[in-house]
């Protein structure tokens, strides 16, 4: 018999039910109001912690793009370590990039870019109390092997440039060694935002910056348009479509006009490499070619100032003798 029984029971053998004789009987137990509040699961408390992070990015600027994929890795991660947010330890998160690199062939730049998201969230939690402790303090970044990303050669490019079957194609190309943009960037521009030589384009962050067309840019972009029948703002449309034109879709065309062209690793970032090794190479300041592809970081710039082998070559022609 329970606690509610055992009370009701006695009462009920009373004779006369006063306030005072139930008062004798319930003074034997210990009574306390049941508590109807909602009570927060861990899980609740994580996936709250998860959506108010994505809200946090969203205020700061991120993009849509950036957003997946912070909110892709902590799924990952946490259906890999399914833990309340206070008992993940920093074993279990290098256990985690461990089991990504062995598993699924993650690159040492991939988990760096997770690692990195991980330290994100797990600092931001803390700062906003959700943890007590940061689980990703003293982990350190992974070490990525140093490759040198090589620009396209002036021969490759025009390789690329015969190539390019038709005045879309062609004009996707110039613009992307004139202006050095993102492939993103690319996708966004609308028509209206050419004016002359000039378009604005929306970076990281929506940040908004002006990149210049060179002449060969501006003709392939006029010709191009020449063939334009539909009423679409984008500048670049699908062939089938006609309607804007976005990442996949230019991504799968340089990689086939590298194809046809015989040009190894074709893809669209190699312009954006050859527009800033190509300007810095020629004397442009480095602090415009930060300017010209919208590097925050003056320190990612620097990566296009590494002197190919044959400027050395040539310079110790010249210099040691």
């Amino acid at each position: 018999m329970n606690c509610i029984e055992e009370i009701v029971s006695r009462i009920s053998t009373l004779q006369y039910v006063s306030k005072d004789s139930v008062r004798i009987i319930l003074n034997d137990y210990d009574i306390s109001p049941k508590c109807t509040e909602i009570v927060m699961t861990n899980s609740d408390k994580r996936q709250k912690a998860i959506q108010m992070f994505m809200v946090t990015k969203k205020v700061e600027g991120c993009t849509e793009n950036t957003i997946h994929y912070y909110l892709g890795t902590l799924r990952r991660f946490f259906n890999e370590i399914n833990q309340h947010l206070e008992e993940i330890t920093a074993d279990q998160i290098r256990y985690y990039l461990a089991i990504r690199s062995t598993r699924d062939k993650l690159s040492k730049t991939s988990q760096d870019n997770e690692l990195r998201v991980l330290k994100s969230f797990f600092k931001w939690c803390s700062g906003e109390e959700y943890i007590s402790r940061n689980p990703t303090e003293n982990i350190k970044a992974v070490k990525k092997e140093k490759r040198i990303k090589r620009p396209f050669s002036e021969t490759e490019l025009e390789l690329i440039r015969e190539k390019a079957g038709n005045k879309r194609d062609r004009a996707i190309v110039e613009v992307l060694y004139s202006t050095g943009v993102r492939v993103s960037e690319l996708c966004g521009m609308d028509i209206n935002d050419i004016a002359n030589d000039e378009i604005i384009v929306f970076g990281k962050g929506e940040k908004e910056r002006t990149v210049y067309l060179n002449a060969r840019a501006k003709i392939a972009i006029s010709e191009y348009l020449k063939t334009r029948t539909d009423s679409e703002t984008a500048l670049f449309v699908g062939k089938r479509t006609k309607k804007r034109l976005n990442k996949g879709g230019v991504e799968c065309m340089i990689r086939e006009l590298g194809k046809k062209a015989g040009v190894p690793n074709c893809h669209p970032h190699r312009f954006r490499r050859t527009a800033g090794t190509i300007a810095l190479n020629r004397g442009m300041p480095l602090e415009q070619v930060q300017q010209m592809l919208g590097h925050e970081d003056i320190a990612t710039t620097t990566i296009y100032a590494r002197s190919e082998e044959r400027n050395v070559k040539a310079s110790h022609g010249k210099y040691v003798v």
